[in-house]
C-alpha cells in the first residue's frame, strides 16, 4: 500500500442493485471524512462475493466510482471473479472500473488484447475489381 493513500474496503455481495447505491455512497462519504489531510482515499470494492454479477450491478459500481471521484477519491475493484471480469471487458468498462494491483495476478486476469481469439485471421488478397458499364445506363 502506498504511503499517501488511505484505504477503505467495501465488501459487496451476494447481489448488487440500484437500491444499494445510496448506502454505498454514504459509506464512501463516511470513509472520506476519516481520511487524514494530505492523503488520498482509495475505496477497494471487494467483489469476490458477488454471486451473479449483472448489468444492474455494473451500473451501481460505475455510479459508485463517479461518486467516489467527486468526493476526491478513487475506486478500485478487488478480487473480481471471471464472470465480472468478462462483463467489464464486454461492456468496455474495464478501464473505467480498474482493479487494485493486489487483486489478481495481472490486473483482471484477462489475456492481453492481442491474445484474445488466438492468431489473426489470414485473409485472401483482394482480387482486381473491374467495373462493368452497361451502355444503356445513364451516367450518374
Amino acid at each position: 500500500m502506498r504511503e499517501r493513500e488511505s484505504y477503505a474496503v467495501l465488501v459487496l455481495g451476494p447481489s448488487l442493485g440500484a437500491g444499494d447505491l445510496a448506502a454505498l455512497c454514504a459509506r464512501v462519504d463516511d470513509a472520506h471524512r476519516d481520511v487524514p489531510a494530505g492523503r488520498e482515499l482509495v475505496v477497494l470494492c471487494d467483489v469476490a462475493g458477488l454471486a451473479r454479477p449483472d448489468l444492474a450491478g455494473l451500473d451501481v459500481l460505475a455510479r459508485l466510482r463517479l461518486h467516489t471521484g467527486r468526493a476526491g477519491g478513487t475506486l478500485r475493484l478487488w478480487r473480481a471473479g471471471p464472470h465480472l471480469r468478462l462483463l467489464l471487458e464486454l461492456t468496455g468498462l474495464r478501464s473505467v472500473l480498474p482493479s487494485h494491483p493486489d487483486g489478481s495476478a495481472d490486473e483482471f486476469g484477462l489475456p492481453a488484447p492481442h491474445e484474445h481469439g488466438g492468431q489473426a485471421e489470414q485473409r485472401e488478397q483482394p482480387l482486381g475489381v473491374e467495373e462493368v458499364v452497361d451502355p444503356g445506363d445513364p451516367s450518374g
